[in-house]
Parts: C-alpha cells; structure tokens; sequence
C-alpha cells in the first residue's frame, strides 16, 4: 500500500514537472515520415487553419496558434502553429509515400477542427479530427472533401512528442486509405 502511494506520488510530481515545461516555454517538435502506404499523384500542399485558435466551438476558449488543446493543468505550447506543423506533416507523408508534391492542378488544404489531448486520469486520449479539401485549380467545386478522425489511447507518462507525431500521422492514413482522396490526385 505505501509502495503504491509513493509510485503515485512520483508519477503526479513528474507530471506537475512535465506540466509547467509546457507552460513556460515552447516545446521544440519535429515530425519524421513513417507511414508504410505507397501512394500516386501529384499534389501541392496548401495551408490549413488551425480552428480552436481562429473560430472555437461556442463553449470553448480560444487557443494560440501554437497550443494544443488539453484537459489537465498548464498548456501545451509547441514552437510552431499547428496548423503549419500539421501542413509540413502531410507535405512530408505525401512526399515519402511517392506522391509528386509540387505545383500541382490538385491543391489540397483544409481545417484542424479539433486536435484535443485529455490528459486527465491513467491515460491520455487523443482527438484530432481534419477537414481535407482537394480542388483543382481555377474550381470552385473541391473534388474531394471529407473529415478524418482518430481516436486514441496511450499510457501517461509515455513518449509524448512521439504520440503526437503518430495521432498525426494516423489521421493522415485515413486520408490515404480513402479511394476518393486518391482519385482525386491522379
């Protein structure tokens, strides 16, 4: 019983620590590929809006550009907009699964409209859900446009900034497996 007590103290303690790093200064991440999906096309990667920073849902306070949503104490602040480090994410999946991304008829962009980390208990639940938009040049009309959601689990004191980088690139596996987001980058 007081082996457990303890082993639940040092863990709210690392968590408090962890905590107030995110609050004070930005977290520096970076994504690396590593999607196994193999891809054709051709694309051009436009910007996203990172939702919860421009237009929240009523309810829910305005977020900074840089800052992740979350449910616990302090903030998650990383060194760049998430909506440009989303951006550079599926620039860099699209590109290592053999999609051509460069000037492109086919120009993709779109919405983060959530991307949440409950971190309140045992475990952490992720949400990030993504409007994708693919329209062709001088169109109006977008030839694909569908929203992507993962939900996710992982434990609490895992590798965090690695758990980012995967609810990122999952939600962007969902947007690969769909034959109509293919289609519309031939």
């Amino acid at each position: 019983m007081i082996i457990r007590l303890l082993k639940m103290l040092f863990f709210i303690s690392f968590g408090a620590l962890f905590l107030m790093s995110c609050v004070t200064h930005p977290n520096s991440v970076n994504y690396g590929p590593s999607t196994t999906m193999t891809l054709a096309g051709k694309a051009q990667v436009n910007n996203f809006k990172y939702l919860p920073a421009e237009a929240p849902p009523a309810g829910k306070s305005v977020m900074k550009p840089n800052q992740i949503r979350n449910t616990a104490m302090g903030q998650i602040i990383i060194d760049k907009n998430v909506s440009q480090f989303f951006r550079d994410a599926l620039f860099t999946e699209l590109k290592f699964s053999g999609v051509t991304v460069a000037n492109s008829a086919n120009q993709i962009e779109g919405e983060i409209e959530d991307f949440l980390v409950d971190d309140l208990g045992y475990s952490i639940d992720w949400t990030l859900r993504v409007k994708y938009r693919v329209s062709k040049a001088g169109q109006k009309t977008p030839s694909y446009e569908q929203t992507k959601t993962i939900q996710r689990k992982t434990e609490k004191f895992g590798n965090f900034f690695g758990a980012i980088n995967e609810t990122m690139k999952l939600n962007i596996e969902e947007l690969f497996k769909d034959a109509s987001f293919r289609n519309a980058i031939k």
